[in-house]
């Protein structure tokens, strides 16, 4: 049924234009910022005011980020965000964050948490399946000021290093927000470090849709997303965002802005405009 509805639904979409997208729908990204060790013109004093550009550019209301410490985090919030998240070390303030930004002023947490991806998830700093670093999740239960309707999302960083990590990582990751989820409007992003034709790929494709082949319009933008600051030229996305079929996908891109002075990081982010069905 999904395969038979999704072309209509997509040339009505592109008859109507842009004006079909609803007032209540978002913009949400996943983005890499790079941690803050490279020196100019990459380094972060110099990389910040572009990624502050390209999350205005980008309208974007909420986003998962990754390789963040914390002081990139406070750089990033301004007025206008939140966040939820803990550092990968001690689950507060140590380490790099998976952290979730969010517009204050449309979305409410209701709860949240960091999740180790682990043999212990609720050990910070564990090292399971020979992961090079300690890897987690954070998640949280949001609520739409303008609608009501709840979310829950979730944001990781996968392993870069060990395949089995990675597999084991995203399985746990999973089956922690199928539970978590209570048949509410699921969304799962990340740099997941990992091919479309991985394992750790298809183990989040089984249960959730990849917004790049949903989205009512094709995608746009590099079809890579790492780039390693301009060196590296790859035909394939590490970085990627999961709705559940409840999640309406409007578009889909990777952002691949580059200001005079360099990139804002070593990935371009991924954005998607969504909308909650239910």
């Amino acid at each position: 049924m999904k395969r038979l509805l999704f072309p209509a639904l997509a040339a009505m979409f592109l008859l109507c234009g842009c004006k079909s997208i609803p007032q209540d729908s978002f913009n949400l990204a996943t983005f890499n910022i790079r941690c803050p060790v490279d020196k100019s013109p990459n380094s972060w004093q110099e990389r910040k005011p572009r990624c502050l550009a390209v999350i205005r550019k980008n309208q974007l209301d909420i986003f998962g980020v990754q390789e963040a410490v914390r002081f990139q985090l406070d750089d990033l919030l301004g007025d206008e965000f939140l966040f939820i998240g803990g550092g990968r070390d001690d689950f507060k303030n140590k380490g790099e964050f998976s952290a979730i930004l969010y517009r204050k002023d449309r979305f409410e947490l209701i709860k949240g948490g960091t999740l180790g991806l682990s043999e212990k998830p609720s050990v910070p700093g564990y090292k399971s399946w020979k992961t090079a670093y300690p890897r987690i999740a954070t998640w949280g239960l949001f609520k739409d000021k303008k609608t009501g309707k709840q979310f829950v999302y979730y944001n990781t960083h996968l392993d870069h290093v060990s395949e089995l990590a990675r597999i084991n990582g995203i399985k746990l990751l999973v089956n922690h927000a199928k539970e978590n989820a209570k048949g509410k409007p699921l969304i799962i992003s990340g740099d997941f470090n990992a091919k479309p034709t991985s394992a750790t790929y298809q183990t989040a494709a089984s249960l959730l849709n990849d917004t790049a082949k949903v989205s009512l319009t094709p995608h746009t933008g590099p079809v890579q997303t790492f780039h390693g600051f301009g060196r590296y030229v790859r035909t394939y996305p590490i970085d990627f965002i999961f709705v559940s079929d409840d999640i309406q996908v409007f578009s889909h891109k990777t952002d691949d802005t580059k200001f005079p002075e360099g990139f804002p990081s070593d990935h371009f982010p991924v954005v998607t405009k969504l909308k909650l069905k239910k």
